[in-house]
């Protein structure tokens, strides 16, 4: 074990993740769960993963709090003021972490490209999840049932619009992007900027379809929706990877 690459995650994430608090973008629980999930994630692949991470939950915060007052009367804002808790960091992030946990355990193996695909397109899912309901909320003028592609009221479970689809597909693409620097750009290429953006897409898209179907139904609520959306994504991403000519 590297304990100095250790100790830095969780000094590194110790201020993060107390700033954020008093920012007011996390509670209690989400403070703890960041330590967690963020050192696992610094100790295993570094500053080019760790700011997957980063860019994630800096998006992310900063559209919960955007228009909080207007999505407050609708009754779609993020409860607790806009401050995620634990529950909220296993839901997004907590795909990824296992999968930074198998690349651990393979590493040197083949496999490991394709747990990097799984990663990035884990995180790229939950951005773009977030960005289109965020923004959809807000600037989404015709928001309609994925199942039936009717009108619907904001904020309705399955509901998509094209403005969020739009702003979500941009959000999958930063984190693409981001593929460049943790993977280099040689081993990425073109097919990991496609994969990703395409394998978000699929996650988004089956996430609002289980959203529109059986969300609500026994135990099956948002934070299982978003959780099965990042497994969705991260594991389309991987296969696209493959699938596309090298």
């Amino acid at each position: 074990m590297d304990w100095n690459l250790l100790l830095t995650g969780l000094g590194v994430n110790a201020v993060i993740a107390l700033a954020a608090f008093f920012a007011g973008a996390v509670g209690a629980t989400g403070v703890v769960a960041g330590l967690v999930v963020g050192t696992t994630i610094f100790y295993a692949v570094s500053w080019p993963g760790y700011a997957v991470l980063l860019t994630f939950f800096v998006i992310a915060s900063g559209l919960s709090k955007m228009g909080y007052a207007r999505k407050a009367a609708l009754g779609v804002a993020q409860e607790a003021g806009g401050r995620r808790g634990a529950k909220h960091a296993i839901a997004n992030c907590g795909f990824a972490v296992l999968m930074c946990i198998a690349m651990l355990l393979f590493s040197g193996h083949a496999i490991v490209p394709y747990l990097v695909l799984a990663y990035l397109g884990a995180f790229a899912t939950a951005l773009a999840d977030t960005t289109g309901s965020e923004f959809g909320q807000l600037y989404g003028k015709t928001p309609f049932l994925i199942t039936t592609f009717k009108r619907v009221p904001v904020g309705t479970d399955g509901a998509v619009s094209v403005e969020g689809t739009v702003a979500g597909i941009v959000a999958s693409a930063v984190i693409a992007v981001l593929g460049f620097w943790m993977m280099g750009g040689a081993a990425f290429g073109w097919q990991g900027f496609v994969a990703v953006v395409l394998g978000a897409f699929i996650g988004t898209t089956a996430e609002s379809y289980i959203g529109a179907t059986i969300e609500g139904v026994k135990n099956i609520d948002n934070e299982v929706v978003n959780f099965a959306n990042t497994v969705i994504g991260g594991g389309a991403s991987a296969l696209l990877f493959w699938l596309l000519p090298h």
